[in-house]
């Protein structure tokens, strides 16, 4: 059984966004096997520094697309994006200078609820909004 799994609740109908937020959620569900398969630090930091790399790469593709239709909640909704990946390179600084021995059951549950939250809270906000703009 995966650590994350996908469900109706996590769609926006947006159909690049989902594909993104599925993605997120298997990069994270590697990190999680590889932890608990006990892969090397070099394993574990590579697959960590893919999580941050598509984190980044997810949230300025959603900020694009608000920055194009002119969304009137994305500066609130870039802060929240901003917060998460100030985290997620620090996690990452912590993993490679050796402060984090490898991603705990803390950082885990740390991902796990910032995605369900933010999918389920901040973007469910703007789909009716990108959906009357035409962004399916």
């Amino acid at each position: 059984m995966p650590f994350l799994a996908w469900n109706d609740k996590l769609i926006t109908g947006v159909e690049t966004i989902d594909s993104d937020h599925v993605k997120m959620i298997a990069l994270i569900n590697e990190l999680f096997d590889a932890i608990a398969a006990g892969q090397s630090r070099q394993v574990l930091g590579a697959i960590l520094d893919q999580l941050v790399a598509y984190t980044q790469y997810h949230f300025a593709h959603e900020e694009a697309i608000f920055l194009k239709i002119d969304y009137a909640g994305r500066d609130a909704h870039k802060k929240e994006h901003d917060e998460m990946a100030a985290w997620a390179r620090k996690t990452q600084e912590q993993f490679r200078n050796g402060q984090l021995a490898a991603p705990s059951l803390e950082v885990m549950n740390y991902l796990k609820d910032w995605l369900f939250d933010h999918v389920m809270g901040s973007d469910q906000k703007f789909v009716p909004y990108l959906n009357s703009k035409g962004v399916r």
